[in-house]
């Protein structure tokens, strides 16, 4: 059954990529994929779009805006998305967590969720000491977690942020990786966690991602529309990556409404700043925040904070678990980016004289000079 599935899981990693016919071919193509940027690839297959205007009702509608980027344009299908956050219990049996991740994902599907998305480490405890044990590699087609994120996403016709899970990369390397999937359940974005929790706050807590992972080096987006989905597009993070404003303002330089950060904060760092983070990374880009944790096991090496959130363009919280296994659900109005962006539109109004945001990515994101 893994192999069949794995044509579907990988073969439309690029846009206008035929299916993979079998396993020579994914094993000859993939490796070449994944050195390569996902996000490169995937990321500019269309024009960068914004959200703009002061409405987004109706349907086709057409909206124009003339940025610092040039002129930006979007065809309008639909002003609200469904999602639903996993708060799932992960424990150390990793056939039981890649089951109940199967299970949650199809309850929420049943219930409506049209994007789902799940926490970090979502079949493995979370832990240095864990990675090397439970690291799957994707390229090869050595992944029972991928296989099933795919699959459970075209069985329940839904778009998957897979949360993350330890990938083996075929030089040796140790990535915390989040597949993402559409509903077709091709795999077609791939975020490799950029920033590592290396910390040391005496008496309290010291860990050291570092001593294990390998850090991404690329921003991620998943643009839902260029899949038959509503325009939605989502930058992804994972855990740490919220704490750097700077990756958050390149999603939101690209059009981003959207950003997805599964983590799993400890009892030190999610009392103190989960919420706050949350909140500031939606005021900052003006767009939703899903920030979706495992729940709690005061049992387990690390105990996560739980307390899945989402929050909305104003840094409002829209919805919050408490640390237990459960589903949040929340419903986004699209429009609710606008507004924002357009009362207040201090992306236009930064200083570029005084300081600037400098990327590559943003470089490369610039339209032909007309």
């Amino acid at each position: 059954a893994g192999a069949l599935m794995l044509p579907s899981l990988l073969g439309t990693v690029l846009p206008h990529t035929p299916r993979l016919a079998g396993r020579a071919s994914l094993t000859a193509f993939i490796p070449t994929v994944l050195q390569a940027s996902l996000f490169a690839h995937c990321a500019f297959s269309t024009p960068v779009r914004a959200f703009s205007g002061s409405s987004l009702t109706g349907l086709n509608r057409r909206k124009k805006y003339q940025g610092s980027y040039g002129e930006l344009t979007m065809q309008q299908q639909q002003t609200s998305i469904k999602i639903a956050c996993l708060q799932l219990s992960v424990g150390a049996d990793k056939p039981a967590n890649i089951r109940n991740a199967n299970d949650k994902i199809a309850e929420a599907a049943r219930n409506g969720a049209e994007l789902i998305v799940l926490p970090e480490c979502m079949n493995s405890p979370y832990g240095v000491k864990y990675f090397p044990e439970y690291a799957e590699n994707v390229v090869e087609g050595e992944s029972e977690t991928a296989i099933m994120l795919s699959k459970a996403a075209r069985d329940n016709k839904v778009f998957l942020i897979g949360g993350s899970f330890p990938e083996r990369a075929p030089d040796g390397k140790l990535y915390n990786s989040c597949y993402s999937f559409n509903q077709d359940g091709d795999m077609v974005a791939l975020h490799k966690k950029v920033h590592l929790f290396d910390i040391d706050i005496p008496g309290q807590i010291t860990f050291k991602e570092s001593d294990a992972l390998a850090p991404g080096d690329t921003p991620t987006i998943f643009d839902l529309s260029e899949h038959g989905g509503p325009p939605v597009r989502i930058g992804i993070g994972i855990c740490y990556d919220i704490r750097f404003p700077e990756l958050c303002w390149i999603y939101r330089n690209l059009g981003c409404n959207l950003l997805v950060f599964p983590g799993a904060f400890n009892l030190v760092t999610g009392a103190a700043h989960w919420e706050l983070l949350a909140r500031s990374r939606a005021m900052d880009t003006q767009a939703y925040v899903a920030f979706c944790s495992p729940s709690r096991d005061m049992s387990a090496d690390y105990n996560a904070w739980g307390h899945t959130m989402v929050t909305d363009p104003w840094g409002q919280i829209v919805g919050e678990l408490e640390e237990k296994p459960d589903i949040l659900y929340a419903d986004l109005d699209l429009t609710q980016v606008v507004t924002r962006r357009l009362n207040m539109p201090y992306h236009l109004q930064k200083r570029k004289d005084i300081y600037q945001l400098t990327s590559k990515f943003l470089d490369d994101a610039k339209p032909p000079q007309k």
